[in-house]
């Protein structure tokens, strides 16, 4: 069971900043996850958020913010005074860091509806970075989940299954040729694993911060889990 840093090692540092990644990545992850928006001006950025309110204690939607304006805001102090200096990194220079070191989960939060072209944008930055292989695209957004298999054949695939009905994702997931079933810890059980591995698929589960859910996990055969705290033993 693989486990895959959720938004870095954000149980010990500020979600989805470089602090968070380079300690994932010094604690042993092998895998990171991270969520992606596109600003004004057409740059990725990484943040969970569509806006600045929770993490940069200020208002502004990314959507309407140019590179250059949000690089003044702190989104670390939030979570620590000493992470003050924190600010929001690129999809590019995650990728910087975690070239040759570990496999980067990339979730689109919103497609084209919010950012029009975001997934282009996403697929020409793993193409350029010769990045398929160690990176794979995820999205509540399904419809975003269509366009990138359109663009690319080659894009690994992670689908978040949020509210739909399972016979649906089955269906989608197989048009999609999507490598994973991405479900939260109260969603899954024995038998969607099951189903899951019989049609192909990984199962992967966020988020789960205890041992003790770890160790349910991994009883159920699941084949990874999103987590704030890198040191969990996985099985």
């Amino acid at each position: 069971m693989r486990l895959i840093a959720h938004r870095g090692a954000s149980g010990h540092a500020p979600e989805n900043t470089e602090a968070a990644f380079n300690l994932a990545l010094e604690m042993g992850a092998k895998a990171v996850e991270l969520d992606v928006h596109r600003t004004k001006d057409g740059e990725l950025v990484v943040i969970h958020d569509e806006d600045l309110k929770r993490t940069g204690r200020r208002k502004g939607a990314i959507a309407k913010l140019t590179f250059k304006e949000l690089l003044t805001a702190d989104v670390g102090s939030w979570f620590s005074p000493k992470f003050k200096d924190q600010g929001i990194p690129t999809l590019e220079e995650v990728l910087d860091l975690c070239e040759g070191r570990a496999e980067v989960h990339v979730e689109i939060k919103q497609g084209s509806r919010l950012y029009p072209g975001i997934e282009e944008t996403v697929v020409a930055m793993i193409r350029r970075r010769e990045a398929l292989r160690w990176t794979v695209v995820s999205s509540f957004d399904h419809g975003a989940l269509y366009v990138v298999r359109a663009i690319d054949n080659k894009v690994r695939l992670g689908y978040l299954l949020g509210w739909t009905r399972l016979p649906v994702a089955y269906e989608e997931m197989r048009d999609l040729k999507a490598e994973s079933l991405n479900l939260s810890a109260r969603q899954v059980n024995a038998r969607i694993v099951k189903e899951c591995h019989a049609r192909g698929h990984k199962v992967l589960v966020y988020t789960v911060n205890t041992q003790k859910e770890a160790d349910r996990m991994a009883k159920l055969g699941v084949d990874g889990i999103f987590c704030n705290f890198p040191e969990l033993k996985v099985a």
